[in-house]
């Protein structure tokens, strides 16, 4: 039988209840990160304590504010960050290659936002949320009373989008899968898929390129994934924002979107400028 590969944002016993009962085995993607407030940062200092495995820190770009503003069944005592006046950066760069994403056979960001419906004007309207160098990243580009949720690869194509309304908490997975394809010529080809809401997977091909990797640049989360300072973010909040290698197999993406939405809030713990 297939393994389908499977992102460990779920409960474990749940999640292999759910598996088991479809026959389902998983391969867990190892992570990049995974940050929860306060766990990872209680207001203050710089530093931002990775809660995986992974020990992929990261640091405080300009005012971080943390807020009570958080999912519908979010874990008692957790918060969220807001991101209008800081953000947060790896202390690590080059954290998706096209060779690390490939031998995973693909990526992943999963994340609650939640935006305050202010349309940015400048940097094209767009504001980001999970961002790898600028280039793969999860963001939105704002207009008067909607906002428009993207995956942009490279810069320049925006793979998958759907509206999302301000002041509103989204729960998103963002998936990148190779589909066994290898690095050629510095690209990696592959399927982007997004669920909000534990909605149907929204899919559509996409070409990872190289240009994110020669950026030598870190993942942001709530701004640009550089070393520019606090620009290009989100205006709103941040809720258990994490990044994995590895990716479900179209079975359990299915599995997760239609499921298990409702654990999902309280569970889980382009532009180059």
């Amino acid at each position: 039988m297939r393994l389908y590969r499977c992102r460990f944002f779920l409960h474990r016993a749940l999640f292999l209840a759910l598996a088991s009962s479809i026959g389902v085995p998983c391969v867990f993607a190892a992570p990049v990160f995974q940050y929860s407030f306060p766990a990872s940062w209680n207001g203050t200092g710089t530093s931002v304590v990775d809660q995986s495995a992974a020990g992929n820190n990261g640091l405080i770009n300009g005012t971080l504010a943390l807020s009570a503003s958080v999912p519908p069944g979010a874990a008692a005592g957790t918060q969220s960050i807001t991101t209008n006046a800081g953000g947060i950066v790896t202390t690590a760069a080059q954290l998706l290659t096209n060779p690390i994403v490939a031998a995973a056979g693909g990526f992943r960001y999963d994340v609650s936002f939640l935006w305050d419906g202010t349309d940015s004007t400048n940097n094209g309207h767009v504001e980001k949320i999970v961002d790898y160098a600028g280039t793969e990243s999860l963001q939105i580009t704002t207009s008067a009373g909607s906002a428009e949720l993207e995956m942009r690869f490279d810069d320049s194509v925006n793979a998958v989008t759907t509206t999302v309304l301000p002041n509103t908490w989204y729960n998103v997975t963002m998936v990148f899968d190779t589909l066994g394809n290898p690095v050629v010529a510095g690209n990696l080809a592959g399927v982007a898929s997004l669920v909000v809401n534990g909605g149907a997977p929204i899919t559509a091909p996409a070409i990872k390129t190289a240009q994110g990797d020669t950026l030598n640049r870190p993942i942001g989360i709530g701004e640009l994934g550089s070393t520019f300072g606090h620009i290009v973010f989100l205006r709103g909040q941040i809720y258990n924002p994490s990044v994995s290698l590895g990716v479900p197999e179209p079975a359990s993406l299915a599995l997760l979107g239609v499921g298990a939405v409702g654990l999902l809030w309280g569970r889980r713990k382009n532009r180059v400028w």
